[in-house]
């Protein structure tokens, strides 16, 4: 009798070790980001019916969703925290394949992997401007001007997301047109091909056991990650009944609040940029990327991947969450003790 085949047969293998379906072996963040995006994606398609982008009705148009549209506040609520929750669950699945040293001998999908980062840091960043109010308008600014830092491509950079040297109506357009259009388009692609190396790699980087493990991916692992998808829904849905996305007063150009953020995920590059341009604009974020990019040929240890703070990788981890922490410090300093003209306040 021929064997039923589906679409997720594709995805794993016929069999799988035991130590997958051990919630420390991955804590389940890559299920938990795929729950996140496809929610995004159906969310987004909702929003898409009814936003207009247009500097003359994109605010009242997010208002109309957000307090009159049937169900709306809640579809636009299920949007935000998503993206945010991707953004975070994303970075620390990057934590735990490098704590564990999961990209050693898969150095093409850890290169897929950071390149998803960045494509969801373009979404959410493209994203932050569509409400056009006040807080999104300025943030984007400067945001954007974080960007004109980089050398070289930096002003072309600016140009091209802002349609110009200012914010104007071509700036709205280009952020929707990338928001809705290239952003969705790079991480459809970069997931597929994130998901087809981990397939073709054989599955998760696991270190070798005596005797071997294994045992049907159906149903076993299918029930593992439908409860994680299912426990990350819940949560999601749970925030966006108690926390509403955020809508302030109509952009104003004239009239910049003070201080103008960037988005949180870039504040604490606005932090350091605050101390030197230089460092912190075009030396630090260069070289994050390039250091990361570069780990799995730096790295070099007989560990196997797939043990979680290994011995010989014990220097590597120690530096990346040195950096990690200080960025989350970073971020926390620009985004809760900053207030007027840049000046250090209590949080509280």
């Amino acid at each position: 009798m021929a064997k039923t085949r589906n679409f997720f047969h594709h995805l794993h293998p016929h069999q799988v070790d035991r130590r997958v379906l051990d919630p420390s072996t991955t804590l389940g963040l890559g299920i938990a980001c795929l729950t996140c995006l496809g929610l995004l994606f159906l969310t987004g398609l909702t929003l898409f019916l009814y936003y207009d982008p247009d500097q003359g009705a994109a605010y009242e148009r997010i208002l109309h969703i957000s307090t009159t549209l049937h169900f709306g506040g809640l579809v636009r609520n299920l949007h935000f925290l998503s993206a945010n929750a991707l953004l975070i669950l994303a970075v620390l699945h990057l934590t735990r394949v490098f704590l564990t040293g999961s990209y050693r001998g898969r150095r093409l999908n850890w290169l897929y992997g950071l390149c998803l980062l960045l494509a969801i840091l373009l979404a959410n960043f493209t994203g932050y401007l569509l409400p056009w109010d006040q807080i999104s308008y300025w943030a984007i600014k400067v945001g954007a001007s974080l960007a004109a830092y980089l050398p070289l491509a930096g002003p072309a950079l600016k140009s091209f997301l802002l349609g110009g040297e200012e914010i104007g109506p071509e700036t709205l357009l280009r952020s929707f047109a990338l928001h809705a259009g290239v952003a969705p388009l790079a991480l459809l692609v970069l997931t597929a091909l994130h998901l087809w190396r981990i397939r073709r790699d054989g599955g998760l980087a696991l270190p070798p056991a005596e005797p071997p493990r294994r045992i049907p991916s159906a149903p076993w692992l299918y029930r593992a990650e439908g409860g994680v998808a299912l426990l990350t829904l819940a949560i999601i849905i749970g925030l966006a009944l108690l926390i509403d996305a955020p809508i302030h007063e109509r952009a104003d150009p004239g009239h910049p609040p003070n201080p103008a953020k960037a988005p949180w995920y870039f504040v604490g590059f606005q932090e350091l940029v605050s101390h030197s341009a230089l460092f912190g604009g075009v030396i630090l974020p260069l070289g994050l990327l390039l250091l990361l990019a570069l780990a799995p040929l730096l790295v070099r240890s007989g560990d196997p991947g797939g043990l979680w703070f290994a011995r010989g990788r014990r220097m590597a981890d120690l530096l990346f969450l040195l950096l990690l922490l200080s960025q989350l410090l970073l971020i926390l300093v620009g985004q809760w003790m900053r207030g007027p003209n840049w000046g250090l306040r209590l949080p509280f």
